[in-house]
C-alpha cells in the first residue's frame, strides 16, 4: 500500500477542495478487510482491500470513504452506496477498527499494505467530524491514563474492536504488532500476539491499557481476528470476546471470554449446545430483547485457516444467546444465502443485519456489489432492504422494523416471547462465580440503552425497586411497558401508571392553556392595528362603494362588528376561526 504522508504541521483536512482529490470507488469487484461503523442511519466504510477486476493482485489497499444509506429503501443489486472524497490524510489500512459517537467517528490500528510493501507511518489517531465532514490527526491531542502502568499505545492490526457510542468509549481486543504494523521494524522481527485490551475514552481523548486484571487468572489467550461485544449487562456492562486464533491454533467457540467494564476483570464462561466450527474473521452483532431478558449474538461466516494455504471459507449462521450462552444454529436451507465469506463486516439496523464484502475465496471471480441483508426476527436472508425511517415506508412497517424482535429459533431455547419475557436466566453451563453473568440477573445497568440508529427503536431501562427486585421499562414510539424479565407474572403498578399519567395530562392540559392564552393575546393585538386600519381606510376611502373595497366585507363579519367587540379568552379557544377572522383591506 502506499501510504500519504503527513505535511508538516498539517493536522485537519478539509473537504472543500474537492477537486484535489477523487471520489472513493462504490463499483469494485471484490471488497474485503475494511472497517466499518454504524451511525444514526448510516453505514461508514472506510479502506480495507478492494479489485477493480478478477485479476487484480496488486494495490489492493485504500483509503475509500463511502456511505451506504439505511435510511432509504434499496436492493441488494443496487444499494444506495455514496462515494466520498478520498481524505488525504488518513493512511489506507486493512483490518482496523473505527469507534464512534454520535459526533466522530476514530480510524484506529490497521495494516499497511504488502503488495507492494509500504512502510507503516509513525502511530496516529484520526478523526472525522461528521458534521463538519473533516478529518484530524488527533494524536498530539490524546493522553495516556496512568493506571496504563507507563505502557505506550502502538497501533496494532486484525484485533476485534467495540463501541458503546452514549458513553464515548472504543475498545480494542487483541491482535497483532508487526513490520505492516509498527514503524521501523524489520520484516525478520517475528510478529507478536497480543492479549490486551486498550480503551479509548473519547471525553477524554485519553487511552487506557487494561491488559492485566484477570487476564492471566482467567487464562484469555492472545488471538487476532475475533469479535469483540458490547451487552448490557451488569452495573457498567459486558465485553464478549469469540473466535479468533494464531497462524497454527484457534480459540475454540465453546469458552467465551467476558470481560466486565465495572471491575474489570475478565472471567471465562462455557457454552451450551452444538458448537461452531472454529474460525477467524466472522462479524457479528448483537440484538437485545426489548425488557433486557435475553442478548443474541448473531455470527455469521468466518474461515479456517489450516492447513496453511487451503483455507476454508463458511457462510453458516449462529446465534449466541446470552445470559443462557446457548449457541443455537439458524437453518438456512432453501433460502439463497450469500457465498461463503470472511474479512466482512456486518451492521445490525432494526430487525435487519446488513453484511458488507468479505473475501470469497476462489468461489466467485466477483461479489458486486457485496451487499447482503438478514433478517434478525424471521431468520431468512431477503433481497430488499427496507428501512424503518424511511418516507415511502407506512407506520406499520416501521413499528415492525424499527426495533429488534427475538426470533422463535432463540424462543423455543429460551422461553419467552418476541419481546422478551425470557426464562432461562441463567448459563447452561457452571459460571465462574466472580462471573458478571452467574446469578442470571441483569442488575441495575446505571445507563439508558438507546438505539440511535432507528427512530421506532425501544429505549430500555434497568430500575432497581425499593424491595431489591429488579424491572425494566420499555418504551416504544407510543407505549410504555414494564415488567420483571424474570417474573412474567408480575404484574405492574396499576396505580403508579394510573396517576402518572393522570398527572401528565393535567400538565399537558395547563400547557395547552397557557400557549392559547399568549397565542389570544397575540391575535387580540393582530385585530386591534387591523380593526384600526380598517377604520382609516374607510375613512380615508370616503363615498366607495364596497364594491370599490374589492368585495372582501361581503365575506366576513361587518366592520362595526369588528370594531366595536374584541373576541374573549374562551371565545378564541372555543371558536377560532369566526373570532379571529380579520377583513382584507
Amino acid at each position: 500500500m502506499i501510504a500519504p504522508g503527513i505535511e508538516p504541521g498539517r493536522e485537519r483536512w478539509g473537504w472543500n477542495n474537492r477537486a484535489k482529490r477523487a471520489e472513493s470507488r462504490t463499483d469494485v469487484c471484490l471488497r474485503w478487510s475494511h472497517q466499518s461503523v454504524l451511525v444514526g442511519d448510516t453505514v461508514y466504510i472506510y479502506g480495507g482491500q478492494a479489485k477493480t477486476s478478477p485479476d487484480q493482485s496488486l494495490n489492493t489497499w485504500n483509503n475509500n470513504f463511502l456511505t451506504l444509506d439505511l435510511g432509504k429503501d434499496w436492493s441488494i443489486a443496487a444499494p444506495y452506496f455514496q462515494g466520498l472524497p478520498q481524505p488525504d490524510g488518513p493512511p489506507a489500512v486493512a483490518n482496523g477498527y473505527l469507534w464512534h459517537n454520535s459526533e466522530n467517528i476514530y480510524l484506529y490500528g490497521g495494516l499497511f499494505s504488502d503488495k507492494p510493501d509500504a512502510a507503516p507511518t509513525a502511530f496516529s489517531l484520526w478523526q472525522y467530524n461528521i458534521k463538519s465532514a473533516e478529518w484530524s490527526d488527533i494524536t498530539s491531542k490524546t493522553s495516556i491514563d496512568s493506571d496504563s502502568g507507563g505502557k505506550s499505545i502502538q497501533r496494532a492490526a486484525e484485533g476485534a474492536g467495540v463501541s458503546i457510542p452514549d458513553r464515548g468509549l472504543g475498545y480494542y481486543f487483541g491482535g497483532h504488532l508487526d513490520s505492516y504494523t509498527t514503524e521501523g521494524w524489520s520484516k525478520q522481527t517475528p510478529r507478536i500476539y497480543l492479549k490486551s485490551l486498550l480503551q479509548f475514552d473519547m471525553n477524554k481523548n485519553q487511552f487506557l491499557n487494561v491488559t492485566e486484571n484477570g487476564l492471566e487468572d482467567a487464562g484469555v489467550p492472545e488471538r487476532a481476528d475475533s469479535v469483540l461485544l458490547f451487552v448490557p449487562w451488569g452495573s457498567e456492562g459486558i465485553l464478549v470476546g469469540i473466535g479468533g486464533g494464531l497462524n497454527d491454533t484457534f480459540s475454540q467457540l465453546n469458552i467465551i471470554d467476558i470481560y466486565d467494564v465495572s471491575s474489570r476483570k475478565w472471567t471465562k464462561q462455557a457454552t451450551d449446545g452444538t458448537t461452531p466450527k472454529y474460525r477467524v474473521n466472522p462479524c457479528a452483532v448483537v440484538g437485545s430483547a426489548s425488557d433486557g431478558s435475553s442478548h443474541n449474538i448473531y455470527f455469521f461466516g468466518g474461515q479456517n485457516l489450516v492447513p496453511y494455504g487451503e483455507q476454508v471459507q463458511y457462510n453458516d449462521m449462529w446465534i449466541l444467546s446470552i445470559p443462557s450462552f446457548s449457541w443455537i444454529k439458524v437453518d438456512t436451507d432453501g433460502q439463497t444465502v450469500p457465498s461463503a465469506r470472511a474479512g466482512h463486516t456486518c451492521e445490525l439496523h432494526g430487525s435487519d443485519m446488513v453484511v458488507i464484502g468479505g473475501y470469497v475465496g476462489q468461489e466467485l471471480s466477483c461479489d458486486s456489489p457485496g451487499i447482503y441483508v438478514f433478517d434478525a426476527y424471521t431468520t431468512q436472508w431477503k433481497t430488499e432492504y427496507k428501512s424503518p425511517t424511511s418516507s415511502s415506508s407506512n407506520s406499520a412497517e416501521k413499528e415492525v422494523a424499527g426495533f429488534y424482535r427475538v426470533p422463535d429459533v432463540v424462543i423455543s431455547v429460551i422461553g419467552g416471547d418476541a419481546t422478551g419475557g425470557a426464562t432461562v436466566t441463567k448459563p447452561g453451563m457452571t459460571a465462574d462465580p466472580d462471573s458478571p453473568v452467574a446469578t442470571g440477573k441483569p442488575g441495575d445497568y446505571k445507563y439508558t440503552t438507546i438505539t440511535s440508529h432507528t427512530a421506532a427503536a425501544p429505549t430500555v431501562a434497568t430500575i432497581t425497586n425499593s424491595d431489591g427486585s429488579v424491572s425494566t421499562t420499555t418504551t416504544y414510539a407510543n407505549s410504555t411497558i414494564l415488567g420483571d424479565p424474570n417474573d412474567p407474572g408480575k404484574s405492574p403498578n396499576v396505580g403508579l401508571i394510573i396517576g402518572a399519567s393522570l398527572a401528565g395530562i393535567v400538565l399537558l392540559v395547563l400547557l395547552l392553556l397557557g400557549a392559547a392564552y399568549m397565542w389570544y393575546r397575540k391575535k387580540i393585538k393582530e385585530l386591534r392595528e387591523a380593526s384600526e386600519k380598517l377604520a382609516s381606510n374607510m375613512e380615508y376611502s370616503g363615498g366607495m362603494s364596497r364594491e370599490g373595497l374589492g368585495g372582501e366585507l361581503e365575506r366576513s363579519e361587518s366592520a362595526n362588528e369588528l370594531l366595536g367587540e374584541e373576541p374573549t379568552f374562551w371565545g378564541v379557544l372555543l371558536s377560532p376561526r369566526r373570532s379571529l377572522r380579520v377583513v382584507n383591506h
